[in-house]
């Protein structure tokens, strides 16, 4: 009998102990369960009252077509007055003026050796004239040079050892100073002018030689240079401004010509262009065209000849065909390579606008006045602004000072994007 009851006892003091852990148990998952509920109305509440916004910074919107092309010139073409061997003698894209020696043409029966030597003595002459280093110096000179140059070796060597790399450009000049001095020093003695005297004596005996064989080439007007002969220039003059179409433009195609160092009589070997004018013809959509007008001040640029924009003047629009516009834009200003470059592609700017940039979602209408709400102190505030420029996404605003609003916008404001439900005065930030 107490067998019997002691089991009891003990199986009672178990089920006691089971309930109890079960009860510790159970209070954890209670506290979690609140905790979750807890966070899920915090975040309620406060997506309720949270804003995205942007800060307002300085910035520009740029809006442009894009349009491949031609440049239409006034230029000349120049044929060679015989056969022979052609020369240069304007540099590419120089600015020359009427009756200026531009080019040469030597004769057949000049020896090709001849022309090469005179060539070669240019250079030497050229240079040597624009060396300032060249001191006169005489052969007697050379051994204290040759120390001059150990010297300045040696100092190389202890800015390697001493890590002091900064000296070595300076060193490098004098070395390559005393080595032209000791190349003056030790040809026979002769000072720069020397040499000098002789080289162009020598030039002169040589071109006196042929210079009955030699045919000059003169700028028949004042213009630019160019030995560039690319084969758009029978369909790429002013002249043919009237054709401008898109069937034109589409259709023009340059002629295969190559211009060598022997030419041939009455083949094109240079031209010189109008260094004051030019004009770009290029093709936009019909949708496009609508964005210009006749007489209307545009930007332009050329961004596979330079990053400059220059400005020009929309001169004639044509009638569309097959959806394109051939638009012609005039302008005297310079970019590089303008004369000399046929086939070009240019961004045609419409518009230009700077101030304070802001995503156009933001702009709101209150009792007539423009403006944007922004965040002070936790509380929406509406400020009204100038709108300049607005592309539907982004909108290019300026400040109004003075109006009855207490507020005016500041660059670094908080501006509120999403203002649904937002009025002025509402606390959007606890």
């Amino acid at each position: 009998m107490a067998n019997t009851t002691d089991n009891s006892n003990i199986r009672l003091q178990k089920r006691r102990k089971r309930d109890i852990k079960k009860r510790l148990f159970l209070i954890p998952k209670l506290i979690f369960v609140f905790l979750v509920v807890f966070l899920l109305i915090s975040i309620f509440f406060r997506s309720g009252n949270s804003v995205s916004t942007y800060t307002a910074l300085n910035g520009k919107i740029e809006e442009y077509v894009l349009a491949d092309g031609y440049i239409f010139r006034d230029q000349e073409l120049i044929s060679s007055p015989s056969d022979g061997y052609f020369e240069c003698l304007a540099d590419e894209g120089e600015r020359v003026n009427d009756g200026s020696t531009i080019a040469a043409v030597y004769k057949s029966a000049v020896d090709p050796a001849v022309t090469e030597e005179i060539s070669q003595l240019k250079t030497k002459i050229s240079d040597l004239e624009n060396d300032e280093t060249a001191a006169d110096i005489y052969s007697a000179n050379a051994v204290k040079i040759e120390l001059n140059i150990s010297e300045e070796a040696q100092k190389l060597t202890q800015v390697r050892d001493n890590n002091n790399f900064s000296d070595i450009v300076s060193i490098k000049h004098s070395v390559d100073d005393y080595i032209a001095n000791k190349q003056y020093a030790v040809e026979g003695g002769k000072t720069k002018e020397d040499r000098l005297s002789e080289m162009k004596a020598r030039l002169d005996e040589l071109e006196s030689s042929i210079d009955g064989e030699r045919e000059y080439i003169y700028a028949p007007r004042a213009g630019i240079f160019s030995s560039k002969i690319d084969g758009y220039e029978d369909v790429l003059g002013i002249e043919m401004m009237g054709d401008a179409t898109p069937r034109y433009i589409n259709g023009i195609s340059k002629n295969n010509v190559t211009v060598g160092t022997t030419v041939t009589n009455g083949e094109n070997v240079c031209k010189i262009i109008d260094n004051y004018e030019w004009y770009f013809v290029g093709l936009i959509s019909e949708k496009e065209a609508e964005n210009f007008k006749v007489d209307q001040s545009i930007s332009i640029k050329f961004y596979d000849l330079s990053d400059s924009m220059v400005s020009g003047t929309v001169k004639a629009i044509s009638k569309p065909e097959d959806g394109k516009v051939a638009i012609t834009v005039y302008s005297t200003r310079y970019i590089d390579s303008i004369y000399t470059t046929s086939k070009v592609s240019a961004e045609l700017l419409t518009e230009s606008s700077e101030g304070i940039k802001v995503p156009s979602s933001s702009l709101r209408v209150i009792d007539g006045q423009q403006g944007v709400y922004v965040v002070r102190l936790g509380v929406a505030r509406f400020v009204p602004v100038e709108l300049l420029y607005n592309n539907k996404e982004w909108a290019i605003i300026k400040p109004v000072i003075s109006t009855s609003y207490e507020e005016h916008l500041e660059v670094y404001d908080e501006i509120i994007i999403n203002t649904k439900g937002i009025e002025d005065g509402k606390v959007v930030r606890q």
